[in-house]
């Protein structure tokens, strides 16, 4: 098997290929939970999935975080539970299968 070893014929396309290294942009919401404000930060495209979970549910975004929040394992912290509830729910949905809560 032969593998590519493709050179940049461009600094446009070393350009392009140095947007794949780049970190992901991160947000930070704020979010009140229990009637109590809480700060998350996420990456982007969690926060898309989130939201297309929560509309996919029919639960607003502070609630779907809500349930999560109360569902989680105690000692992780709240940012991972909802990066794991998120990672499995597409994993599930793609496999056919019902959402895993972190």
């Amino acid at each position: 098997m032969k593998l590519d070893r493709r050179i940049p014929r461009s600094l446009d396309e070393m350009a392009d290929l140095s947007s794949l290294a780049a970190p992901p942009a991160v947000v930070t919401r704020s979010l009140t939970i229990g009637g109590r404000r809480a700060s998350l930060r996420l990456e982007a495209t969690i926060w898309d999935g989130l939201k297309d979970i929560a509309k996919s549910q029919g639960k607003s975004l502070e609630a779907l975080c809500a349930d999560i929040h109360d569902s989680r394992t105690e000692g992780i912290p709240f940012a991972t539970s909802v990066r794991v509830y998120v990672l499995n729910h597409f994993r599930s949905t793609a496999a056919g299968t019902t959402t895993l809560v972190a």
